[in-house]
Formats: structure tokens, C-alpha cells, sequence
């Protein structure tokens, strides 16, 4: 895991989408995605509001599966 660069309060964990395939990696304090393969870095990345609605699905932790150990939600 990573911490968050761009909030520097949280960790960086790994999830998947809830009922996709999509795996994407969340700062568990802000909210920041990063798409699978990108760096965590404050160059590249989105919010998990915009990216879920672009599913149609609201920007809610429920909607995500943790795939890693420490994700506190």
C-alpha cells in the first residue's frame, strides 16, 4: 500500500469495483483513484464521485470490494 500524495493523510489501497471487473486504487481518507497500472503520484489521477458515476453508481465505499488488508472501510 501507499500512502496518499495528494492529501497525505491516508492509505492508497487497492479495490474493485463493485459488480465490474474495473480494480482501481482509493486513498481511504480523500477519495483520489488511480486507475490499475497508473502511478500514486499528484501528476494523473481522478475522485472516486466522477469516476463511479460514470458507472452509474454514487460515489460510496459500499460500492467497492477491498482487494488488500488494512482498508478500513
Amino acid at each position: 500500500m501507499d500512502w496518499c500524495p495528494r492529501c497525505d493523510q491516508g492509505w492508497v489501497v487497492r479495490c474493485r469495483v463493485r459488480e465490474r471487473a474495473d480494480v482501481i486504487k482509493v486513498c481511504e481518507e480523500c477519495d483520489t483513484v488511480w486507475l490499475e497500472g497508473q502511478a500514486v503520484s499528484t501528476a494523473v489521477y481522478t475522485d472516486l464521485d466522477p469516476y463511479l458515476s460514470g458507472f452509474g453508481k454514487e460515489p460510496l465505499w459500499s460500492n467497492l470490494v477491498p482487494l488488500e488488508r488494512g482498508a478500513q472501510r
